[in-house]
């Protein structure tokens, strides 16, 4: 890892905004026994079906762009209807930050590995990768409803950003959008474990809704289609 000497002295976490429509309320408590400021970033939130409609069904003009937040997601236009997410600068600045936590990952050494990434992420809400990262994690750990928090936090941090009434595509394989599909998708597995399907499902069809292409997704929704007809 870097000299935490002097890349930590230089950036003084902050505790990210919370986040995450299906993230189940307040997040469950982190096993880490080295706890540092943030560990669940972004696991709370409240009700799918209270966020303004999105997509590319809305028939509303499009909204101005919002205000970010510092260390947010930023989206890029493409050209025609098409966008892409792109990654803020601190999660530039932090990738091989990142390739050297999943060094330690792949070394087993869990612990350190998730307190490295919770400092990343600390003052970088957008760096999706990460949260990506905390979220897989969990599910190592067989909690589903941390990874959900996780997931969701980095799904909605896209769905932030967007203009009210958005009615644009995200190409999956464009920019920083594959982190968000993965993101989303992941989310939706969270979903169908803790036998939430109806929500699980609004996610998928959203995804689609900004990519009818994205095969991910569409297998997902496949899969549930087919359980929920054979039940």
């Amino acid at each position: 890892m870097k000299d935490e000497s002097s890349s930590k002295s230089n950036q003084s976490p902050k505790k990210p905004a919370p986040g995450g429509a299906w993230s189940g309320g307040k997040p469950p408590a982190n096993k880490s026994q080295n706890p540092k400021p943030n560990r669940n970033a972004g696991a709370k939130g409240g009700k799918p079906n209270s966020r303004p409609q999105r997509g590319p069904q809305a028939n509303a003009p499009q909204s101005k762009p919002k205000k970010l937040p510092p260390g947010a997601l930023e989206l890029k236009s493409l050209g025609g209807n098409r966008y892409a997410f792109q990654a803020p600068e601190c999660a530039l600045d932090r990738d091989l930050d990142l390739a050297e936590v999943l060094e330690i990952r792949a070394n087993g050494e869990f612990e350190i590995a998730r307190d490295e990434l919770l400092y990343l992420v600390a003052d970088c809400r957008g760096f999706l990768e990460a949260y990506i990262q905390l979220a897989e994690l969990a599910l190592e750990d067989e909690d589903i409803a941390l990874a959900k928090g996780h997931f969701a936090f980095a799904y909605e941090n896209g769905l932030d950003i967007l203009p009210l009434n958005f009615r644009g595509q995200l190409p999956c394989q464009e920019g920083y959008n594959p982190h968000f599909y993965a993101a989303g998708r992941g989310l939706a597995r969270c979903l169908i474990s803790r036998k939430e399907p109806q929500q699980a499902r609004e996610v998928l069809q959203q995804l689609l809704k900004f990519d009818p292409s994205e095969e991910g997704a569409k297998s997902l929704l496949d899969q549930l289609n087919e359980h929920q007809a054979g039940s």
